[in-house]
This record gives structure tokens, C-alpha cells and sequence, in this order.
């Protein structure tokens, strides 16, 4: 199997691409990974082969040609290696520009990890929001596609009138033991009840006024724990001045180890404009602390499934959602240790093997 990333540094589909490798390999299955710049965060087993193939755009010329140019660095070493793969996985917006233009277009599966409408069209008006819908829709049209939710497949083929070759939604894998035992570690820093959000500190999408919001008209007395490291992190802090939650609201910055923090807390807020899959939601319930979630595109409603759907709220309700804070912290939902089966490492890694008899 052939993976092709932009990075293996910090993110969700880096760790996603991580933990498939991890689970092939397990499973008995040869991996070559192609990172497209020198950022590598991750430790990988040591039978997988690692290829940095970074391309450095110098020049207004050179910018303008990257995708193509990283494609012809890509088809060298194809050239070069001589071998012939399997299955073909891309992640990330850079690896499918070059994939897309080398001799793995056809071929590859290209694996979308974020909701494509907001994240292509968020900030698009006009002019410009119609050819961003026609890039996208020449970079995905009669491609194969893997989508980590089913509604964003849904999303990608209606709101950029896209018709794949194939397409599948494949949820993201979870290493259930490996986040159980790392729940377990210490953590020191925190007080005995609490509340959590986790993730990055980005405006545009994590809506921290939604969040500060619903939990100040909420009138817990819990407090408010905020884990995650972005450029953000100052506009948040005046965020929580202007509310004078200051007292409440804690910015706890990134950590290596959140899942400890998860285990911990009473409930994990999430309150994002739009998610990929929300993967910090399944991570918490593996933790088996209950979350309370918008009903936002594309992932939450996918995970907070059986009989969990009472803890979806509408993204525009800030009142449910305040309401919804209140009766977690009061009548929590008891997390059974099954309820993120679906989403084991080996059963996500078959589905990914199996694109292969498709």
C-alpha cells in the first residue's frame, strides 16, 4: 500500500493516516508512506518506508507550477521505486493537487478528512465562489473518493455537483486500548469537576462565542477547560474577558496527552460550525465521558448515535444548548464500553483493505 500525505506533523488527518499505517501493518500489510515536505511529528512502526519528497516554490513562476512540479518529482521516484501498488491513498488538499497530476491520478483514492463546503466555500462570494465550486469540482470529478462521514460525501457530490467513480465514507479509526491506557495517566492540573473542549484554537471554524456563550447562560458552577494550542489562543482569551469568565474559563494550551484530561472531565463540549467526523467526540466516549455536541455538518450526528442523539443540539440554539450543558452536568448518560466498537482500529482498517475488491 502507497500512502501520500502533505505532512505527518500536527492535526487529524495526520494522525488518522498514522493510525491506519499503524493497523496495516498489524494486519500484515507492507507500507510505503510519501511525505510531499520534511515535516514528520509521528514515530511509525519500522517496517514502513518513509519518502520525503519536499518541493520549495521559489519564484512567482515556480508557485504558480508547484502542484505540477511536485507531480513530476512524485512520477521520478515512481519511476525510480519500480514497483507497482496495490492500493493508493492520498491525504490532504496539496497530496491531491500532485496526485491528481502524476501517474497515480487514476488510481489513487483521494481521502477528504474535512467538510469540503465550508472549507472551500466558507469565505467565497461571488465570482469567486463559483470558481472555487469549479476547481474543486475539476480536482474531484470521476475520481475515487473517501469521505470520513457519510454526509460529507453527500455534501461534496450536491454542493459541487461532483459524481465520483466511487465513493465511500469511511468513519476514522479509533485505537481503543491505546487511548483507554493512556486515559489512565495522571494529570495534575486540573480541579475535580470539570468541563473540556478540545481541539485547536481556530475562530472560523470551532466557534468559541457559541461555546462561551451556551456555557455562560448556562450557570453551571462547573468550570470550563480549554486544551489545544493555534494561533487563536489570544482572540480567545479576549473572548473570555469581554464575557468576564475569566474566573470560569481556563486556557490550558496544548497536550501531548488529552485523553488523560477526557477521562477526567465531567463532559467535552464541541460547538463548531462545521467537523470532518469530530473525532474528539468518539475519543471521549471511548473515555467514557459524555459529550455534548452541535448538530453541525458532517460527523456529529454519525457518532452520536445509539441513543446518544439526546445530546445533539441545533447549531443555531445557543439556549438548547445551554439547556443541554445543564442536564449533562445533572443527569449524565452513562457511556457503555461498546459504544465506539464501530470505530476499532481493525474493523476501519478492513474497510479501507476491501476498497481494493471494490
Amino acid at each position: 500500500m502507497l500512502f501520500v500525505i502533505d505532512h505527518l506533523d500536527s492535526g487529524g488527518a495526520p494522525v488518522v493516516a498514522r493510525d491506519l499505517i499503524v493497523g496495516m501493518v498489524d494486519a500484515g500489510v507492507e507500507v510505503t508512506l510519501v511525505i510531499l515536505s520534511d515535516r514528520q511529528r509521528h514515530v511509525l512502526p519500522c517496517s514502513v518506508e518513509v519518502v520525503k519528497l519536499p518541493y520549495v516554490a521559489k519564484g512567482v513562476l515556480a508557485r504558480q507550477c508547484r502542484y505540477r512540479r511536485h507531480a513530476q518529482l512524485l512520477d521520478r521516484w515512481l519511476v525510480q521505486h519500480g514497483r507497482r501498488f496495490d492500493l493508493v491513498y492520498a491525504h490532504l488538499h496539496h497530496a491531491h493537487q500532485v496526485v491528481s497530476r502524476s501517474r497515480l491520478a487514476a488510481s489513487a483514492w483521494y481521502c477528504l478528512h474535512a467538510d469540503p463546503v465550508t472549507g472551500f466555500l466558507g469565505n467565497k462570494r461571488g465570482l469567486g465562489r463559483w470558481m472555487k465550486r469549479r476547481k474543486v469540482r475539476a480536482l474531484y470529478q470521476g475520481r475515487r473518493i473517501v469521505t470520513v462521514s457519510h454526509g460529507m460525501l453527500e455534501r461534496l457530490k450536491t454542493h459541487f455537483s461532483i459524481e465520483p467513480e466511487r465513493g465511500v465514507g469511511i468513519h476514522n479509526p479509533l485505537d481503543i486500548e491505546r487511548i483507554r491506557k493512556l486515559a489512565s495517566d495522571e494529570v495534575i492540573d486540573v480541579p475535580d469537576n470539570f468541563l473540556l473542549y478540545v481541539g485547536r484554537m481556530d475562530l472560523r471554524q470551532k466557534r468559541f462565542d457559541r461555546l462561551l456563550d451556551a456555557y455562560h447562560q448556562s450557570g453551571v458552577a462547573l468550570p470550563l477547560l480549554l486544551v489545544g494550542g493555534g494561533d487563536g489562543a489570544q482572540k480567545v482569551s479576549a473572548m473570555i474577558r469581554e464575557r468576564k469568565l475569566e474566573d470560569r474559563v481556563q486556557l490550558l494550551g496544548p497536550r501531548d496527552n488529552p485523553y488523560a484530561y477526557m477521562a477526567r472531565a465531567r463532559a467535552l463540549l464541541l460547538s463548531s460550525d462545521y467537523e470532518g467526523f469530530a473525532l474528539v467526540l468518539a475519543e471521549a466516549l471511548v473515555c467514557r465521558t459524555p459529550v455534548v455536541s452541535v448538530d453541525c455538518p458532517s460527523g456529529p450526528s454519525e457518532i452520536l448515535s445509539h441513543g446518544l442523539s439526546d445530546w445533539l443540539v441545533p447549531m443555531q440554539d445557543r439556549g438548547a444548548f445551554a439547556d443541554t450543558i445543564v442536564r449533562v452536568v445533572e443527569h449524565p448518560p452513562v457511556i457503555a464500553d461498546d459504544q465506539c466498537d464501530r470505530f476499532r482500529l481493525e474493523h476501519v482498517v478492513e474497510r479501507y483493505l476491501a476498497l481494493d475488491d471494490d
